[in-house]
């Protein structure tokens, strides 16, 4: 029988064993959960993405052909993890519990201020609403969105121009990007 010779190089940009692997992918775990929890709205579930989209890197890491774009190829992969999340009627389907009143401020009260926003990004495409997200919840600029998005960077800010409108059409677009 013949012995059939390793398929990555010692020296390229893949991890030679799992250490490597992790080496590699701590740094992006963080970026990963704050966008996946921006996009599912649910903790638990947002773990469960960032896992199944670290198993999913695991296995395509050959595909990255460089590491300086491992955040960029990461938080995509996480970004269609939750897609994939959102897609199953479970999730959508779980409420919380609030009482109709709340005697003092708490943590819940300022939860819930933003209720109004979360409905609206709720109802956004996946796609606008990564982009809204990316953009302003991770703080990433527009060239390493459209990156991630895997759309040119006009196309990226005309559909980051159209989200901002679905979410508040009374709000001026220059003003909302300043």
């Amino acid at each position: 029988m013949q012995q059939v010779a390793a398929v990555r190089p010692v020296a390229g940009p893949y991890p030679e064993n799992e250490q490597a692997f992790t080496d590699l992918l701590a740094p992006v775990i963080d970026s990963g959960f704050r966008l996946a929890c921006a996009m599912l709205h649910d903790p638990q579930g947002a773990r469960d993405a960032v896992q199944e989209a670290s198993l999913t890197a695991w296995r395509k890491i050959g595909r990255l052909e460089d590491r300086a774009g491992m955040r960029s190829w990461f938080l995509g992969i996480v970004a269609n993890e939750c897609r994939n999340a959102r897609r199953r009627k479970w999730i959508s389907g779980v409420v919380l519990g609030l009482p109709r009143k709340l005697s003092a401020r708490s943590p819940e009260d300022r939860i819930l201020a933003g209720a109004d926003l979360r409905r609206a990004l709720a109802r956004l495409r996946h796609r606008d609403r990564l982009v809204v997200v990316l953009f302003y919840y991770l703080d990433l600029p527009l060239e390493q969105v459209a990156d991630i998005v895997g759309d040119s960077v006009s196309a990226t800010r005309a559909r980051l121009y159209r989200s901002i409108r679905r979410l508040r059409p009374d709000l001026d677009t220059e003003e909302a990007l300043q």
